[in-house]
């Protein structure tokens, strides 16, 4: 394993648990492989405004790719590395086409990130109670998410649509199909949107060539669809315990799962 010398790890159901805690012992395993000279990462699909907390939890890491690969942010020169957005056109269809729909928008912008505040107040109806602690702190809410967009002037990096009813996801698809964007669910009840190309995979290649890495030096954890991308780029894929059949069967080593130190296991790969 030595020859490895990034680890991209995937944040929810992967660096945490399922009560949204971050296990002592990856602290510990970070820790332990930066000491010995290696690099670890977030790849995630949160926003940056949703992962800064972890920044004084992990200082051994600089890297994230966020926004399921539309960035880079680079913690120690408190910079973007990198930005890909959606076009401003695309982005106003992807919103029109879920207008009538029980969905909750949530707008990815480079330093924030937008909801409705009426969905605030909603978030066990569309699946995401989990979060609202998250939520709390982390986002940007504004009375209407439709007026917001016709003001906005920022990239937009990815649109989230969180469904009520998550067999609706399907019809969302199909609606969605004719864009020129790259959608992939996560969550129990969201379709991502990004831009064309994008993906946690494309983000990683980005942060290889970024830091003089050979993608084949990389080892990517992960446990969701979205992550499916950046294990199949890497050298070495990995799934946790808890990640679904696809993703398991794209990879090359499953883990424990996320509340029995799977991801710790990941990390330690790279000693």
């Amino acid at each position: 394993m030595n020859q490895f010398q990034l680890i991209a790890l995937d944040i929810d159901g992967t660096l945490l648990d399922s009560r949204k805690n971050l296990p002592e012992t990856c602290v510990r395993a970070i820790r332990e492989v930066t000491e010995a000279g290696k690099t670890a990462a977030f790849a995630t699909g949160r926003a940056l405004s949703e992962i800064v907390e972890f920044e004084p939890l992990l200082p051994e890491i600089r890297y994230a790719v966020f926004s399921s690969g539309a960035g880079i942010y680079d913690f120690k020169e408190k910079k973007m590395a990198a930005l890909t957005e959606i076009a401003p056109e695309t982005a106003a269809a992807i919103l029109e086409r879920v207008r009538e729909k029980d969905v909750m928008p949530q707008i990815v912008l480079p330093q924030i990130d937008v909801i409705q505040e009426s969905h605030m107040q909603n978030l066990d109806h569309f699946h995401m109670g989990v979060y609202r602690h998250l939520y709390e702190h982390a986002m940007t809410l504004v009375p209407d998410i439709f007026d917001f967009f016709r003001q906005n002037t920022e990239p937009v990096l990815k649109i989230n649509l969180y469904h009520a009813d998550q067999e609706e996801r399907p019809t969302t698809l199909e609606a969605l199909h004719s864009l020129d964007i790259e959608t992939v669910y996560s969550e129990i009840s969201s379709i991502e949107c990004s831009p064309r190309g994008v993906s946690k995979g494309s983000g990683l290649l980005h942060l290889c060539r970024f830091l003089g890495i050979d993608p084949a030096e990389c080892i990517a954890v992960g446990d969701a669809e979205n992550d499916l991308s950046m294990i199949e780029a890497a050298g070495l894929g990995v799934a946790m315990g808890n990640a679904g059949s696809r993703v398991k069967a794209a990879a090359q080593l499953v883990v424990s799962d996320n509340d029995h130190g799977g991801c710790a296991e990941a990390i330690r790969l790279l000693l």
